[in-house]
């Protein structure tokens, strides 16, 4: 989650929106992860209906790379490695 809030700063000027799906039934207890990690970007609560929209989310985390059109460009189960997600998010904004 801090990569994320890095990067809504450093590249929201450039079109990123960062977005985070919760997958908890307590909506309580994301509002307290909101607070105490201070994010910048909007948090919504996720459910198995919203899952089987992205191809069915299996395991957490997950991380998808959508681009200005809504197409999923990139998906990244479990921890990734987020140099490359920085890459690929950067070829992205830049419309490569």
């Amino acid at each position: 989650m801090p990569s994320f809030v890095a990067w809504q700063k450093k590249y929201g000027p450039q079109g990123l929106q960062v977005i985070g799906i919760s997958m908890d039934d307590d909506p309580a207890l994301v509002r307290s992860i909101n607070n105490k990690l201070k994010l910048n970007y909007p948090v919504a609560m996720g459910d198995v209906k919203l899952g089987d929209l992205y191809g069915g989310v299996l395991g957490l985390p997950i991380t998808f790379l959508i681009d200005r059109h809504g197409v999923i460009q990139a998906e990244f189960q479990g921890e990734p490695d987020m140099n490359k997600i920085e890459r690929q998010m950067q070829s992205l904004l830049s419309g490569r």
